[in-house]
């Protein structure tokens, strides 16, 4: 025990780690948030400061919307800030400081889902889409249909939704979902390309769309993220830049 205390607060410090505040219930607001592993890489390569190395995302959900939907271009920081947003979370409920500012507040979510990253596989006749789908399932079956975001206290991350199928049912089927998950107060958010659902983060009244910074000139993300605006994903203009 003394042991897992005096680790905690070596990497605090060596990591410039704060304690938000938790809370029972209500928004979540991640300030100035780094992503943690990005910052362990960075402690490896001499002479970088992880605090300059990591671009923070400032993200908050569940004040005037409930679900995001981060539009951009590929390798543009998209899943970057997902994979920020969850982990300092899991971090923050089991005990840890974060890499994030003082300021932030995290609710006791009583349940985090994830559907983060490509697990096709064919030992197990799963597609691309077939696999993202099934973790969504298992997501929209554990999340309470009570509707209040307020005694729900779920969160839902979801990457590339509806990707890996035609892109107008795949919109269809992404819209449905995130409608559902809506409905029933939990919070989302959502990584996409698809412009029905970029429509649906401007039109829904509890959404909102999301936008990464990408730099055009060395095709390479700012990892900014920018609430209130969706993004490009500047696929045409990335494939010409690599030949």
């Amino acid at each position: 025990y003394l042991d897992a205390i005096h680790a905690t607060a070596h990497i605090a410090e060596e990591w410039s780690l704060t304690t938000p505040e938790v809370v029972e219930a209500g928004p979540l607001r991640l300030d100035s948030a780094r992503n943690p592993i990005l910052i362990a890489l960075a402690l490896d390569v001499e002479g970088v400061n992880p605090k300059d190395a990591v671009v923070p995302t400032t993200l908050r959900i569940g004040e005037s919307f409930d679900c995001l939907v981060i539009t951009g271009p590929n390798t543009g920081g998209k899943t970057v800030a997902l994979k920020t947003t969850g982990l300092c979370i899991l971090m923050a409920l089991t005990g840890l400081p974060i890499p994030a500012s003082a300021t932030s507040s995290i609710p006791r979510y009583k349940e985090i889902w994830a559907d983060i990253g490509d697990e096709q596989s064919v030992q197990q006749n799963l597609s691309t889409f077939s696999a993202h789908l099934r973790r969504v399932v298992d997501a929209m079956r554990a999340v309470p249909e009570d509707g209040n975001s307020e005694t729900n206290r779920s969160l839902v991350l979801l990457d590339e939704l509806g990707a890996g199928t035609d892109p107008t049912e795949g919109a269809a089927l992404g819209e449905a979902i995130l409608r559902e998950l809506l409905d029933r107060g939990a919070h989302v958010v959502a990584t996409t390309h698809l412009g029905q659902l970029k429509q649906f983060g401007h039109t829904h009244p509890r959404a909102e769309n999301g936008s990464v910074g990408f730099d055009p000139d060395t095709l390479a993300p700012t990892y900014e993220l920018d609430i209130g605006t969706p993004g490009s994903s500047h696929a045409l203009y990335i494939a010409r830049r690599m030949g």
